[in-house]
């Protein structure tokens, strides 16, 4: 074995040292699964078919990993209404006397905590084939028994050293808080690689428009158009479904750029990432003064799932951040922040956070006749001009903002009027963020402290 495998070899043994359940953890999750489905089963029909699913079924799932998804399987002649509203009701006295809560996904369901275990009661159709599927949950059974079925017992250890490494670099979880690989993407990409270091050598050398299609539905080219994607990894048991579609461009260039980084010197630090003390006051006091920082806050919408507060944040940033450029500031950065409980920020970092009164309007060619018509038309009332330099027509006009904070409460305003998600709801209770409440939030939410100390020190986990 070379000096690297070696090292390797150490490296893993350690790692699933600290992810891997012990016999007797999983001896004792294994019993407590077994009463809470004898337990559902004692509520259930006998028509309703139960099945456990999701990393604790297939025994790849990661140390303290409390997440159990048990599926209720109906009958596919059940209508919507009915379906809907049994396995809501069936779902709620399982809970019975536990905290839990609806949530959302193709349809309502129930998720709650027992024992602290998060448990989600999902309703879903027993259908013969996953494309024929009634719902948009109906071919999670199907996954579990294709892994099942194709993983081997040492691909399950594999499997965990892959997801904790895409945990360490902040890229594991379907949730949109990561827009990153889910637990399913990276067991198939350990049932296609073989093991561990194949897959990061593999994705190491991962270009534009990947395919990873197991089961070979697609030509390369065919799947690519199909999906047009940076990453596909055709669904085995759905030819037409990309389960890797939510994987942002940016996680994708994040994983490649992680696994090459880890090959050319593997560390323990890829996957429980590197300790980095927050900032002092006086040393965050002088890097806010090096850069033209603009925080909006608004306080967390009631009764609203984190995840769906994550991608509402994500898009409304996205939005402020268009109209900022339209208006002239240039943005260098624009990131969000939630505690998911009472606080939600949103910060854009920009090259000026105040702009000159007047600004210089280029215009069309003086020889294009029909197009100078209009320009000048329409900049008759100009403050200085027109004029012509390098053959254009030039005019300076007045912007209408010259301080981003108007132009902030004005896009905030009207943003409130158009939008409908939950999130903006919140709106009018906003504020912008002085460098004094920036301090006092950064001193009094430990959250907070940790994500604006790793924003402001811009280095990815992994280096």
């Amino acid at each position: 074995m070379s000096e690297f495998n070696q090292k390797i070899y150490r490296i893993e043994k350690i790692v699933l040292r600290k992810v891997k359940p012990t016999e007797d953890e999983y001896k004792k999750e294994l019993a407590f699964l077994d009463e809470q489905i004898k337990r559902l089963r004692k509520i259930c029909p006998d028509y309703i078919e139960i099945k456990l699913a999701g990393s604790f079924a297939r025994n790849t799932h990661l140390k303290n990993d409390k997440d159990i998804d048990i599926f209720l399987l109906f009958p596919k002649d059940f209508n919507e209404e009915r379906f809907i509203e049994e396995g809501l009701s069936i779902s709620k006295k399982f809970f019975k006397g536990h905290s839990f809560e609806e949530s959302f996904s193709d349809h309502p369901y129930i998720k709650g905590k027992i024992n602290g275990y998060e448990i989600e009661i999902v309703p879903s159709y027993k259908v013969d084939f996953a494309y024929q599927l009634k719902s948009a949950v109906d071919r999670t059974p199907f996954h579990n028994d294709y892994l099942l079925k194709k993983l081997s017992e040492k691909q399950k250890d594999e499997i965990r050293l892959l997801k904790q490494f895409l945990k360490g670099i902040g890229s594991y979880g379907a949730e949109l808080r990561y827009n990153a690989l889910p637990g399913y993407v990276s067991e198939l990409l350990i049932l296609y690689y073989g093991n561990f270091l194949n897959c990061l050598k593999a994705i190491s050398n991962w270009k534009s428009n990947e395919v990873i299609d197991i089961e070979n539905y697609y030509r390369k080219q065919d799947a690519i158009r199909r999906f047009n994607s940076h990453l596909i990894v055709v669904d085995p048991v759905d030819m037409n479904r990309n389960v890797a579609a939510a994987l942002s461009y940016n996680q994708y260039a994040r994983i490649i750029a992680a696994a090459r980084a880890f090959l050319k010197k593997p560390s323990l630090h890829f996957f429980f990432g590197r300790k980095y003390k927050d900032f002092e006051l006086k040393k965050l006091k002088e890097i806010l003064s090096k850069k033209e920082l603009v925080a909006v806050y608004l306080p967390y919408p009631k009764n609203v799932l984190a995840d769906i507060v994550w991608g509402q944040s994500k898009r409304i940033c996205k939005k402020i951040t268009n109209v900022l450029s339209i208006n002239d500031f240039v943005i260098n950065r624009f990131e969000c922040w939630t505690d998911e409980n009472k606080n939600i920020v949103l910060i854009f970092e920009l090259e000026s956070l105040c702009l000159q009164r007047i600004k210089k309007k280029i215009g069309p060619e003086v020889i294009d006749f029909e197009n100078s018509d209009k320009f000048l038309e329409a900049h008759k009332k100009s403050c200085a001009g027109p004029r012509i330099e390098d053959g254009r027509w030039v005019v300076e006009v007045e912007r209408k903002y010259v301080r981003v904070s108007d132009l902030l409460k004005d896009i905030l305003r009207d943003l409130a009027k158009t939008e409908k998600e939950p999130i903006v709801n919140c709106f009018p209770k906003y504020k912008i963020l002085n460098e004094d409440q920036i301090f006092f939030l950064y001193k009094s939410n430990i959250d907070f402290k940790k994500f604006l100390s790793e924003y402001l020190r811009g280095k990815e986990s992994f280096l």
